[in-house]
């Protein structure tokens, strides 16, 4: 499905999520069918939960260079990728796979503008008081639509 104006949210979450599936060995844990890529933080005491690495995606979008017709402007997605894995050295091995594929010209090309920054290696205790490591992308993309 191609991204517009009628399905902004939607195919903008997909494309990005598309993007981690496509990332060969992004689960370091080999699950089959995983359930890694959420919308929000997932229960991690629910029965769907599929264990850790996962990722959560959060996306804004605003708009630039607005045009005479209503429909098209510059549309400026900011991206939020945290990775959650409760082994330290798996955050940064999955970082280097992220960063290196969203360099990749046959990636996220629906995106004409890109760009990609990392916050420090960080960690939390997640409800159960389990530390869990993390790293937050932020990623701005843009296309005129």
């Amino acid at each position: 499905m191609t991204l517009d104006n009628s399905n902004i949210f939607t195919q903008s979450y997909s494309l990005i999520k598309a993007f981690l599936d496509s990332i060969p060995n992004l689960d370091p844990r080999g699950r089959y069918k995983p359930n890694y890529i959420h919308a929000t933080m997932p229960n991690i005491n629910g029965k769907g939960f599929d264990g850790y690495p996962f990722f959560v995606i959060r996306s804004e979008i605003n708009e630039n260079d607005k045009s005479f017709d209503r429909d098209t402007s510059e549309k400026v997605f900011r991206i939020s990728i945290v990775a959650y894995s409760d082994e330290p050295t798996e955050v940064d091995t999955i970082s280097n796979l992220i960063h290196n594929n969203f360099k990749s010209e046959t990636k996220l090309t629906d995106f004409p503008a890109r760009e990609i920054s990392a916050s420090p290696f960080n960690f939390d205790l997640d409800q159960n008081g389990k530390k869990i490591s993390f790293r937050n992308f932020g990623i701005i993309l843009k296309k005129r639509i």
